[in-house]
């Protein structure tokens, strides 16, 4: 089992347990691999399987292991991520819309009171009194 993991060029999510198997590390450099700084006991070996950081989220595996057991531990490790810093204002640009069409002033007011008379007409007709007979 191992005692004790730093990485170097990376931050891990949380602080070292020997008994917790998974963890995520966000690189802090552009290299491609791990620099890992461990602790195994004296009878114990290690291997570590897919030390390779490409663009992608890659999980590297350590398995540390002696003649009677076994225990692996997962990183998730994803790569460096340099910051994109803008230096256009092109956001702040207008838009201009240009149509063929075009529509006179007074057709707006007109749609207005045509719209005024229909709602006139139709309160009228509903809440009218009836006449009794």
């Amino acid at each position: 089992m191992l005692q004790k993991l730093t990485i170097l060029n990376g931050e891990i999510s949380v602080n070292f347990d020997p008994l917790n198997t998974r963890y995520t590390v966000n690189m802090t450099s552009d290299d491609n691999f791990l620099e890992l700084e461990y602790l195994i006991d004296d009878n114990d070996q290690i291997s570590i399987y897919n030390n390779h950081i490409n663009d992608e989220v890659t999980e590297v595996v350590i398995t540390v292991y002696n003649d009677e057991e076994q225990m692996s531990y997962y990183l998730e490790v994803y790569p460096y991520q340099s910051e994109m810093v803008l230096e256009s204002n092109d956001y702040f640009t207008s838009l201009k819309i240009k149509s063929d069409t075009y529509m006179p002033e007074y057709i707006a007011p007109l749609i207005a009171v045509v719209c005024f008379l229909v709602i006139l007409f139709l309160f009228a007709f509903l809440f009218k009194k009836k006449k009794k007979c």
